[in-house]
């Protein structure tokens, strides 16, 4: 995909943890209207003309494989200094993959190539002001930020000379595989806070009787041997985990008002603010000081103890440091934050702080569906899914933007249909689905088994993998094809899906059930999960789904005769009259039914056919009246354990859509989902705040909402 660039980067470096690299050159503008600039790289960049951001990237891909941006700059400027910050984390996670350093870039006019690297048209710098030995931003994501600044640290940007770089030989290295980008670019649309909450005072550097200390900074090993990567702890430059848990609050004032565009802050003051509802996206701000001065963001989804911020509460930094040299910078971050409140702290010397806002990293393709019913209520939750799936899809479906930033399974399938209905397509889907097809073989999980979430690394030496999520991947494709139309795209799996078939083929029992399966078995986090094993009639029930779509997707017969034997043998192992039971495991050679079932597993036999309401009608009849939110309140079936949103209480609200039971639907999403959408502007994980409070999959909220009032005024 490019004309003459080659990939490059610092000589000796190609492995080197958590670095930045700056590339520079200067062109004449042609005013031809058709400059770009042509990108790719194994981390992330920035790009900047004239020393204003332009964009970010690119969207990720498989191992091996990158995604090339086509940026278009539209500028009058005679001259144009082009600039790229390009991050390597080399670090393995579950968002940025650990690939080899490299990024190639070439500037055209139309198809005339006017820069590129590799042929000594870009200076090359490695840029020291992000602090490179520092802890993981969490278990899944590689690195958090802090930063040295010094007043010329940017001057770079347009050719001039930085204090905090310095010049390195660059190298050729292998040739990439590239890979069409395949969405839009980023259109970053800034919102800034909108009221002050509180603020006070603190002392920094107040140790604690003990440190919270995450498995981010407990168990970094080697990552070359599939270990958690990253610098132990004695390797730490800046330890920001422990130093956020330094600050003693000796003074609150809550009083709010609103946010003036200006924040003043002195040695031992903080603020908090609130953007209203919570977002993703980078942390910018103009900033100044008069003398050496530290300050601190910290960012959080809600407000914990004392209504006060914990950048640790989600497992992870949500968290920066800038060291100030005397001067104004124009600051953004480079890690990707999703939050609603933000605490400002300044521990030494004094600063100004303004146009303090939020650049979203979101979907890059526009909206086309709004909600237009007239409850006001189910309004609120529909902009609240619109706006979890905007946050979850910047480049593939996410469970979360936060802690994570992973494209899991399973998940996915409920985005997808969301996607559809907020975009009219599903280009983000077909990327994310795309990612695994491309990949070779995934490391470290056995042969013809697919990641749980991918691009991502192992990050367990012994590997590790949810089997029921691979299922989901085949179950997805059927529906793929079932919105897009799209077979040619699917066919191209045919492998990928036989090579998984094969994988499940040798756990089958001599009555095709699966047993013992090796891996994480999920079903959800609830008791259900305590139920995984021997044989887990949950997971089989999505086993005998994924045979039925591998009869449709590919006229397998075999396939549909198969996932027939399994439906039979299951309601008759399962189903002891009233319930379908979770599971039968081995006591002393011989399978027995511990006898327990769980509301969720009721949900799996009915999604996958297992159950209908013609087939179980008094199963139906407890799950219409006794189960759902009702089930607390009546304290009904207390034997039976409840079902946590996902994915529980999804396939629950797809069923009530499926039997036309739009009205119950309909309440019960208030009953869900209203109070969530009402404290963060977004949708989440459980049905507790405890863990994020926007992921991807709650989404599905707006299309069981517009689907159930669309037959209601049908009817």
């Amino acid at each position: 995909m490019f004309c003459m660039a080659k990939p490059i980067w610092a000589e000796g470096l190609e492995k080197e943890k958590n670095i930045t690299l700056g590339l520079h050159t200067k062109i004449q503008n042609p005013h031809s209207g058709a400059l770009y600039v042509r990108i790719a790289t194994s981390g992330v960049y920035r790009l900047f003309i004239n020393g204003q951001f332009v964009t970010y990237g690119p969207a990720r891909c498989a191992h091996g494989h990158y995604r090339v941006d086509n940026v278009p700059i539209d500028r009058t400027d005679e001259i144009l200094h082009v600039a790229v910050e390009v991050h390597n984390y080399y670090i393995n996670s579950f968002s940025n993959l650990r690939q080899p350093g490299f990024v190639q870039i070439e500037i055209l006019d139309g198809d005339k190539v006017l820069a590129a690297t590799g042929e000594n048209c870009f200076s090359m710098q490695r840029l020291t002001e992000r602090v490179q030995k520092v802890p993981r931003f969490s278990y899944q994501r590689p690195s958090c930020e802090s930063y040295h600044l010094t007043a010329d640290v940017y001057d770079w940007h347009c050719g001039q000379t930085c204090t905090s770089a310095y010049k390195v030989n660059t190298v050729i290295v292998n040739e990439k595989y590239f890979v069409e980008r395949g969405m839009n670019l980023y259109h970053f649309p800034m919102i800034s806070p909108v009221k002050v909450l509180s603020y006070g005072t603190l002392e920094a550097g107040i140790k604690p009787a003990q440190y919270r200390k995450d498995r981010y900074i407990t168990q970094i090993g080697d990552a070359d041997k599939g270990e958690l990567g990253g610098f132990k702890e004695e390797e730490l430059e800046l330890n920001l985990n422990d130093e956020v848990q330094e600050f003693k609050t000796t003074s609150v004032h809550r009083d709010e008002k609103p946010y003036n565009d200006e924040v003043k802050l002195s040695i031992g003051q903080w603020e908090i603010l609130t953007l209203g509802q919570e977002k993703t996206g980078f942390i910018s701000f103009h900033v100044e000081c008069m003398e050496p001065s530290t300050i601190y963001v910290m960012v959080d989804e809600r407000l914990r103890e004392n209504d006060d911020v914990d950048p640790l509460a989600m497992e992870c930094i949500n968290a920066f440091r800038l060291d100030l040299e005397p001067g104004r910078y124009t600051f953004q971050s480079m890690e990707v934050y999703g939050f609603q409140y933000l605490k400002l702290v300044c521990t030494a010397g004094s600063v100004i702080m303004w146009q303090l806002h939020v650049k979203e990293l979101i979907c890059p393709q526009p909206v086309v569906t709004q909600y237009k019913g007239t409850n006001p209520q189910l309004k609120v939750i529909f902009e609240a899914a619109k706006e979890t799936f905007l946050q979850n899809s910047a480049d593939f479906f996410m469970d979360c933007p936060t802690r994570e930033r992973a494209g899991w399974l399973c998940d996915s399938y409920f985005t997808a249909r969301a996607e559809k209905v907020f975009t009219g397509n599903n280009v983000i889907e077909r990327a994310f689905l795309q990612n695994y097809l491309l990949a070779e073989k995934f490391e470290r999980i056995p042969e013809g088994m697919v990641p749980m979430c991918y691009p991502s690394d192992c990050l367990r030496s012994n590997g590790e993998y949810i089997p029921n999520w691979a299922m989901w991947l085949v179950i997805e494709l059927e529906d793929y094809v079932a919105r897009t139309g799209d077979k040619a795209f699917v066919e191209l799996f045919r492998k990928r899906v036989y090579d998984l078939l094969k994988w499940f083929e040798q756990y089958e029992n001599q009555d095709g059930l699966l047993e013992c399966l090796p891996g994480w078995i999920f079903v959800e986090w609830s008791r259900s999960n305590d139920l995984v094993q021997d044989i887990n009639f949950p997971t089989n029930m999505v086993y005998a789904r994924m045979l039925q779509s591998v009869f449709t997707l590919y006229g397998d017969k075999d396939a549909g005769r198969k996932a027939g034997m399994l439906v039979k043998t299951i309601r008759q192992r399962s189903f002891n009259g009233q319930f379908f039971l979770d599971n039968e495991v081995y006591q002393n050679g011989n399978l027995v039914s511990p006898g327990e079932a769980t509301e969720t597993c009721q949900y799996y036999a009915f999604f996958t056919g297992i159950a209908t309401p013609e087939l179980y009608p008094g199963l139906w009849k407890i799950i219409l009246n006794d189960f759902g939110p009702q089930k607390q309140k009546k304290g009904a079936w207390s034997e039976v354990a409840s079902s946590n949103m996902f994915i529980g209480i999804y396939l629950r609200l797809e069923l009530l859509l499926q039997y036309g039971y739009c009205e119950q639907l309909l309440e019960e999403c208030v009953e869900y989902f209203l109070n969530m959408a009402s404290l963060t502007g977004t949708l989440w994980e459980h049905n507790t705040g405890h863990a994020s409070c926007n992921h991807g999959f709650a989404s599905y909220a707006a299309v069981l909402i517009l689907e159930a009032e669309k037959r209601i005024h049908q009817d």
